[in-house]
């Protein structure tokens, strides 16, 4: 750990103190989890710690704070706590230090080093029910605070709702329109809740929303030397938030704030800039500014909207056109081992792929409409041609958010990742028994993709006994190299086949290549995990 890592996670402890003294449950969250899983602790670049809890042991956490805190020293904050707090979800100060380069409320000395404290609210079963609620979370996010929060991607019925909020704020004033908000979003129970939204709201990057069923169980992690805990299905969470490739390190570190001062009291750094404002004038202000760019922000939807669509129309066309120059036919049968054609068809939907999955389109949860019959080959063609389920998983995404229906070769790329993501959890949770059983009913649906090949290998070298079983292993990994030359995993696989028989000297041999060259965290970490 670095300096500031040790500082946050001296904060971790304390917070970990007061749950354990008053029966709170907690999870670790977010890239803490990650850390949790890919390194025992820190990610090496990271620079922050996030936790996460059930409504229910929030509010149990938030009358413990007002017992356990020395203000002097530390804060805990939220938009119903302190109006003036820029988010739903809370945060653990030491106002102590200062933390500079951050969004944090700079009117007031709550700047110092901090944890975020997120927390997850039921959401009804029922779709209508469902989609309602999700709207008057968003609209009350938004409107209850003048920070940023998710404002250029706002809907018609939460542009609406946004609307009827400001104008019944001239009539009753802001704090009644925010009591009646709360009345109907938070402590509400519903028998048939599956899916939690959580109090980041966020729009872009890790969803808002995710499945109930992820925190059934608890799972004690190492992290940095002390166990915490963590979502039980942690492998699902994973990928639900950061991802198929969430084992895979980034081609950049990803940081929140590179500036950051401990030592310094939060207090004496806000006294010395708000001499030049006047704080009342200052949040005046950005409240208009915030209402405005509501109203701009859904002028870009519509327009972004429509302009996308036909983008997306013009994508159908252009692929249409391609496939008759080629005399090809959608509705033909998909040959995941016809390489030319394969090629081919990536070629031809080379320039969908770039312009759907384009950064600015998801921001704006907009599905090209190219065709279940064109689509289905596209996403197909990922997965047998590139061994892509990261890209797959994305235009899926965008369909899911947009209630459209998979058919065809769509629904066969949607089960192919399901599969896919069942297997690769129950690897990662070392379950080697269920991953055979889901390979061998995946067999049965299609032909396995590189993924599957190689969790069936792995599956298998994870459970092997005899030198019998390890030589044939052994031949088949090699006779995989020749098809997928340089794979990281093969490559592991043969060392740990040269490992479990005792043989260390030829374990290194595999086992220095990867480290020299996979940027596979899961491998990485189980090679050192192996040499001690």
């Amino acid at each position: 750990m670095d300096a500031n890592q040790k500082y946050l996670f001296g904060l971790l402890l304390e917070i970990d103190r007061i749950c354990k003294k008053y029966d709170i449950e907690y999870f670790i969250y977010y890239g803490s989890t990650l850390g949790a899983i890919r390194h025992e602790g820190f990610i090496p670049w990271d620079d922050d710690i996030d936790i996460n809890m059930t409504e229910e042991n929030y509010y149990k956490w938030v009358e413990a704070c007002k017992k356990e805190l020395d203000p002097s020293k530390r804060l805990y904050l939220d938009g119903r706590l302190d109006r003036d707090f820029p988010g739903i979800f809370g945060r653990y100060i030491d106002v102590e230090s200062m933390r500079l380069a951050s969004t944090f409320a700079f009117w007031k000395p709550v700047c110092g080093q901090s944890i975020d404290v997120f927390y997850m609210l039921e959401l009804p079963g029922d779709p209508v029910k469902k989609q309602k609620a999700i709207d008057l979370y968003f609209v009350y996010d938004e409107y209850s605070n003048s920070s940023y929060r998710h404002y250029r991607s706002k809907t018609p019925e939460q542009i609406r709702l946004y609307r009827e909020c400001l104008e019944l704020e001239k009539k009753i004033g802001k704090e009644k329109v925010l009591e009646g908000l709360e009345a109907q979003i938070f402590n509400k129970h519903y028998d048939d809740c599956d899916t939690y939204i959580i109090t980041s709201a966020r729009k872009l990057g890790p969803v808002s929303f995710v499945p109930k069923k992820f925190y059934d169980t608890t799972y004690m992690a190492e992290f940095e030397g002390h166990k915490f805990p963590i979502a039980g299905m942690y492998a699902e969470e994973l990928t639900y938030y950061y991802g198929d490739d969430w084992n895979i390190f980034p081609e950049e570190e990803k940081h929140h704030t590179r500036m950051s001062l401990t030592g310094i009291p939060c207090k004496v750094y806000v006294d010395e800039y708000m001499r030049f404002y006047d704080a009342d004038e200052l949040k005046k202000d950005r409240q208009n500014t915030k209402n405005i760019g509501v109203e701009e922000g859904y002028l870009m939807y519509e327009h972004l909207h429509r302009a996308y669509n036909k983008l997306g129309q013009y994508q159908k066309v252009r692929i249409r056109r391609e496939f008759e120059k080629h005399n090809l036919s959608p509705s033909a049968e998909f040959d995941p081992n016809d390489t030319k054609t394969l090629e081919l068809y990536y070629d031809i939907f080379s320039n969908y792929f770039t312009k759907q999955l384009d950064p600015s389109v998801r921001y704006w949860e907009v599905a090209f409409d190219i065709g279940d019959e064109y689509l289905g080959l596209a996403l197909l063609t990922l997965f047998y041609y590139k061994n892509d389920i990261r890209r797959v998983a994305k235009i899926l995404g965008l369909r899911e958010v947009n209630k459209i229906k998979n058919s065809g070769n769509v629904a066969l790329a949607e089960k192919i990742m399901t599969d896919t993501r069942a297997i690769k959890a129950a690897m990662v949770y070392k379950d080697y028994q269920k991953a055979k059983e889901l390979l061998a009913e995946a067999k049965k649906s299609y032909q396995p993709t590189q993924e599957l090949i190689i969790f069936d290998l792995e599956a298998r070298v994870a459970t092997a006994q005899s030198a019998d079983e390890y030589a044939s292993l052994r031949d088949e990994a090699n006779e995989l190299l020749k098809t997928y030359p340089d794979n990281d995993r093969l490559l592991k696989a043969l060392g740990d086949i040269a490992d479990n028989q005792g043989d260390k000297e030829g374990a290194d041999v595999y086992y220095n290549r990867v480290l020299d060259e996979s940027r596979d965290g899961m491998l990485l970490f189980d090679i050192k995990k192996r040499r001690g």
